[in-house]
């Protein structure tokens, strides 16, 4: 899976005038799977696609009001773009995975609105008064103040596949067409339920089967998360040596 990030100024809705936006669009380009033709979009794709909305909407895994610009007048709208290189199996997950990836590699730009309403980029004064209230905020190589989303909760999915009594965690694509019947557990860092997904399929679920898939999901949330704070220390000590080559500061 390939996600990345950008954002745009938007005005906010009047429901949630302190609230930005997070849009999210799954592909699968026919480079994925010999099963894509050019030209016509994979069915897939537009369920993955809501899936992935619902995922990072109930696990709060970002606080909306963190995207907010000044209340009322502007807001930031994310589109989070999530391309799949391969489609090998348990779509989802991976989709998943690379989608809080992406949201943690954000780095939003300071700005403010001015008494016309136009966004522009913070004045110095105002740079070093957030700079002192934030720590997360870096500068840029070009010099542009910008602040590190912050995350919550970590949603997490694991798909299992059934057969009789067996039960094949992370199936691959040939596995999938062969098993039929699928199941998509999803849990946030803290092990709460956040969705299960069942769609349709020839065998019964049992209550053993699903408590078991919830066993191992949970398994794999532990497993997936130290490998992502790894990641993430890696990628930030990464950060630092670049900007310090290019002169800048960190804060």
């Amino acid at each position: 899976m390939l996600a990345g990030v950008k954002v745009e100024v938007m005005t906010p809705a009047a429901e949630f005038p302190d609230q930005g936006r997070i849009v999210i669009d799954f592909q699968m380009p026919p480079i994925c799977s010999p099963l894509v033709r050019p030209g016509r979009p994979a069915e897939e794709a537009s369920v993955i696609s809501e899936q992935l909305s619902n995922a990072l909407t109930s696990s709060g895994i970002v606080d909306l009001r963190e995207l907010s610009i000044a209340a009322g007048k502007a807001a930031w709208m994310a589109y989070l773009d999530v391309y799949c290189l391969d489609a090998d199996g348990s779509l989802l997950d991976a989709a998943l995975f690379a989608s809080v990836g992406a949201l943690a590699n954000l780095d939003i730009p300071m700005v403010s609105v001015t008494e016309e309403g136009k966004v522009v980029p913070a004045s110095a004064s105002t740079e070093r008064q957030v700079s002192h209230a934030t720590k997360d905020s870096v500068l840029s190589s070009n010099g542009a103040q910008r602040r590190q989303l912050k995350l919550r909760k970590m949603p997490v999915a694991l798909t299992c596949a059934l057969y009789k009594r067996y039960l094949l965690v992370d199936p691959t694509a040939e596995e999938e067409l062969v098993l039929r019947t699928i199941i998509t557990v999803i849990l946030d860092s803290s092990g709460h339920l956040i969705s299960f997904y069942k769609p349709g399929g020839e065998a019964v679920a049992m209550t053993s089967t699903v408590m078991d898939c919830i066993a191992k999901s949970k398994y794999r949330m532990q497993e997936l998360q130290n490998i992502f704070e790894e990641a993430i220390v890696m990628h930030a000590a990464g950060r630092v040596i670049s900007m310090d080559m290019d002169g800048a500061c960190v804060r």
